[in-house]
């Protein structure tokens, strides 16, 4: 095998494996970033409802 298509078959490989591994660490990514959407939408609507419930607790005790 020639020294070029050697460097040719390693440079494919090469790139090959560099787009795997960048893609499995933006899907990695991407799960950290949809989980901490997930608890940030979460601690929103328990917010919402914290203060929904304070002001109808206010309300009724009046």
């Amino acid at each position: 095998m020639k020294t070029s298509t050697k460097n040719l078959l390693i440079g494919i490989v090469v790139v090959i494996l560099a787009v795997v591994v960048a893609s499995w660490i933006v899907n990695i990514a991407l799960a950290f970033l949809a989980a901490a959407i997930k608890f940030a939408l979460i601690a929103l609507v328990a917010v919402v409802l914290l203060i929904v419930v304070g002001v109808w607790w206010a309300r009724t005790r009046d």
